[in-house]
């Protein structure tokens, strides 16, 4: 039963009233997110974060949205078929789908939100967890901007350019995040991609 204060009585409670739990109840506090650790984490840059929590908060501005609000433009360069919401955007969408494959080509692993699990607690464990994120939040970003790109200047960067962009940040964020030893396992992980640490 969810806590709060009803017919003079802590309903939550039997020992009574608590700060605590009256707080809580007043903030309406909610359970955590199995995939908070997948958008807020170190290794993601923040902008792509931010998108990404948009993105899984059901929060960006697609056209599904906007149309319950205003009268917004049927057509887009990005996609013309259909309604924009984030599915088709992001998964159905004939770009992004070959975006996401020409990057799950070379990254080695799928791009899904149900992918980034990785047992184990060593190292290399943790190195293959954080490059499923970055990667993960790389593409929502990335593909992001091309639709808003695509709208407002009417211009399209060709999938295999822009997975060269995602490559090259995603690279770019794992060198840095290196500035202890590097272990075996890890060092194995990088170097299939062409990473030398």
């Amino acid at each position: 039963m969810k806590a709060g204060y009803q017919n003079d009585q802590w309903s939550a409670n039997l020992k009574g009233y608590s700060i605590r739990e009256g707080y809580e109840w007043l903030r309406n506090k909610q359970p955590k997110k199995e995939w908070v650790q997948l958008v807020w984490n170190n290794w993601n840059f923040p902008k792509h974060a931010l998108i990404s929590w948009l993105v899984m908060n059901q929060g960006l501005n697609v056209k599904a949205k906007l149309f319950r609000f205003c009268h917004c433009p049927d057509k887009d360069v990005v996609s013309v078929i259909g309604t924009e919401t984030q599915e088709h955007l992001f998964f159905d969408c004939l770009y992004s789908r070959q975006v996401l494959s020409l990057i799950e080509q070379w990254c080695g692993f799928k791009i899904a939100v149900d992918s980034y699990a990785s047992s184990g607690r060593s190292a290399g464990a943790r190195l293959k967890r954080h490059t499923h994120y970055l990667f993960w939040s790389s593409c929502f970003y990335h593909i992001w901007s091309q639709r808003n790109n695509s709208r407002v200047n009417l211009i399209l960067t060709r999938p295999e350019t822009l997975v060269v962009q995602i490559r090259e940040d995603a690279m770019r964020r794992i060198r840095s995040k290196f500035v202890r030893p590097v272990v075996n396992e890890e060092r194995t992980w990088l170097q299939k991609w062409g990473i030398v640490v």
